[in-house]
C-alpha cells in the first residue's frame, strides 16, 4: 500500500471506483432497468416484480465487491488497474444481455463467448502483473498522471464494451419500457414510449393498441405510430404477437370472453359481438381490424352499429368513411364531415404533386398526412 500510495496509484483507484459506481448504477437504472424487469419476471414466473432503484444499488454494490475480489487476488494497482474490473463488467453486460423468448431465457452467445473472454483476461492479467514489476525508470512524486490517462482509456473501453454488447435494440427496449407501463396501469406513460421513433414490430404495435383501447383512443390515435403486421397483431397469439410480462388472457377477459380454442383475432372478436359478449373495447378491436386489413365495406357495415355516425365519430374513422365515400360509386353508408373532406383534398392534391417519384411522394405525405388511415391505406403493411 506504502509503494501504491508513493506512485500515486491512490488517486487511480479512486477515480476508477468513482466512474465505475457511477457508470453502474445509471446503466443500470436509466437503461437496463427494463430488462432486469423482463428477467426478474421470467424467473420469478411472475411471482415477483423488480425494483429499478432498490435493483440498481444492491447490483452496483455487488460489481464493485466482485470487483474488490478480483484487485485481492490479482494485485494490480499500478497501470494496468482498471482491468480488474473486467469481470464486472462482464457479468454486468450478460446480464443486461439476456432476452426472454416464448418464457424461456436466452444467454447466445455468452455460452461460449465468457469462457474464451476469461481465458484472455487471465492471459492478459499475468502479462499486465509482470509489467507492473517492472521498477521505473525514474521516481514519481504526487499523482501518475500517465498511470491516470491509461487507466481511464481502459475503463472507457470497458464501458464501450458494456453499452455495445449489451441488448441495446430499440424496439425491444420500448416493448419492455411500456409493458412495464402497462403493469402499472400507467397506459399514458406507455404511449409515449418510443413515439417518436419509426422503428417497430408486431408486438410493439399490440402493445399500442392495447393501451389506446384502455384510454378510449384507439380509433383516435392508432395511426399516429407505426403500424405493421394487419389485424394479426391486435391481438397476442404469444409466438408472433406477444406480451413478455403482462397475462395474455388479460387481453381477451377486456374484450369480453376467454375462448379456449384459439381463433385468428377478426374470426374471435367477430364471435363476441355477434354473441353479444363484447365489450366496447370489442369493437373498437373489431373495427380497428378491418381497416388494418382494408377492409372497408365491412368496416363502413359495423360502424354505424357501434357509433353514432356525426362529428363525435373517432378520427380514423372519419377519415376511413371519407376515403371510403371516394372509393365507391354505391356507398352502403353515405357520411360527410366538412374538416376531413378538406383534409383529405388536400392529401389528393398533394399526391397528385409527386405523379413520377413514388419514394418522393411516400415521403412528402408521411411529413404531412403520416398520421392518417389515408397514408396507411395507401403505403401501410
Amino acid at each position: 500500500m506504502k509503494y501504491s500510495m508513493k506512485n500515486g496509484t491512490a488517486t487511480v483507484k479512486v477515480v476508477c471506483a468513482v466512474l465505475f459506481l457511477v457508470f453502474t448504477f445509471c446503466f443500470l437504472c436509466c437503461y437496463q432497468g427494463d430488462m432486469l424487469t423482463v428477467l426478474q419476471h421470467v424467473l420469478s414466473e411472475g411471482k415477483t416484480r423488480y425494483n429499478v432503484w432498490i435493483g440498481g444499488i444492491l447490483f452496483t454494490l455487488f460489481f464493485y465487491v466482485l470487483q474488490l475480489l478480483v484487485y485481492w487476488l490479482t494485485k494490480l494497482s499500478g497501470a494496468w488497474h482498471a482491468l480488474t474490473y473486467f469481470p464486472s463488467v462482464l457479468l454486468l453486460t450478460i446480464l443486461t444481455d439476456a432476452q426472454c423468448h416464448s418464457g424461456k431465457l436466452t444467454l447466445d452467445p455468452w455460452w461460449w463467448l465468457t469462457p474464451l473472454l476469461l481465458i484472455i483476461y487471465i492471459g492478459g492479467v499475468w502479462v499486465a502483473r509482470a509489467y507492473e514489476q517492472i521498477p521505473p525508470l525514474r521516481k514519481h512524486v504526487g499523482v501518475r498522471l500517465d498511470l491516470l490517462w491509461q487507466n481511464l482509456l481502459v475503463m472507457l473501453c470497458l464501458f464501450f464494451f458494456a453499452g455495445g454488447m449489451s441488448n441495446g435494440n430499440d424496439v425491444y427496449h420500448y416493448r419492455v419500457h411500456a409493458e412495464a407501463c402497462i403493469l402499472r396501469h400507467d397506459y399514458q406513460a406507455a404511449l409515449k414510449v418510443g413515439k417518436k421513433s419509426l422503428a417497430t414490430d408486431s408486438s410493439l404495435t399490440m402493445i399500442r393498441a392495447y393501451a389506446l383501447a384502455k384510454e378510449g383512443l384507439l380509433g383516435e390515435c392508432l395511426f399516429e405510430y407505426p403500424v405493421v403486421g394487419g389485424s394479426q397483431v391486435l391481438l397476442p397469439n404469444q409466438q408472433s404477437v406477444k406480451w413478455m410480462m403482462v397475462d395474455a388472457g388479460t387481453t381477451y377477459r377486456d374484450m369480453g370472453l376467454v375462448l379456449l380454442q384459439p381463433l385468428s383475432p377478426l374470426c374471435y372478436l367477430s364471435f363476441v359481438v355477434r354473441h353479444h359478449y363484447a365489450t366496447p373495447m370489442a369493437k373498437d378491436y373489431l373495427l380497428m381490424g378491418y381497416l388494418l386489413d382494408k377492409r372497408l365495406d365491412d368496416f363502413a357495415k359495423w360502424v354505424g352499429k357501434f357509433y353514432a355516425l356525426n362529428d363525435t365519430l373517432p378520427q380514423h374513422y372519419r377519415e376511413a368513411l371519407v376515403l371510403y365515400g371516394h372509393l365507391r360509386s354505391q356507398p352502403v353508408v353515405d357520411y360527410h364531415h366538412a374538416v376531413t373532406e378538406a383534409d383529405f383534398a388536400d392529401y389528393q392534391q398533394l399526391e397528385r404533386s409527386e405523379p413520377n417519384n413514388k419514394v418522393l411522394r411516400q415521403n412528402l405525405l408521411r411529413d404531412t398526412y403520416g398520421n392518417t388511415y389515408w397514408y396507411y391505406y395507401e403505403y401501410g403493411l
